[in-house]
């Protein structure tokens, strides 16, 4: 049986979290190998979240959030992506703008019309 499924099967029986020490020790791992590194994602990734909020590191099921921590869990990500695809905008503006010295032609979507202020 595949390492990852067994960890689910293991985290699904307990129905809570469980330390990352616990995990680590029952399927003899070291925690990196639980996070994702260089690209790769971690064995938990597909189904369990880490947490600190338990006083250690902890991982939990999907299936076992309650709502109001799903949601936080939610959010987060969410806003973290944003964050993200604002960044990658604004670099691209100010990287057109270093290297003309003008701001980029913007046009309208349908009919290309040239748009002199954009918001």
């Amino acid at each position: 049986m595949d390492l990852a499924l067994r960890i689910e099967l293991f985290l699904l029986e307990r129905g809570g979290f469980v330390s990352t020490k616990e995990i680590c020790e029952r399927f003899d791992l070291c925690d990196r190998d639980l996070r994702a590194k260089e690209g790769k994602a971690g064995l938990l990734d597909d189904f369990a979240v880490s947490s600190t909020s338990e006083g250690a590191h902890g991982f939990i099921h999907h299936r076992h959030l309650k709502d109001e921590e799903w949601k936080k869990i939610e959010n987060r990500l969410r806003q973290h992506g944003i964050a993200e695809l604002k960044k990658v905008r604004h670099w691209r503006l100010s990287r057109h703008n270093c290297l003309t010295g003008k701001r980029p032609d913007l046009r309208e979507v349908h009919g290309g019309q040239a748009l002199l202020f954009a918001v």
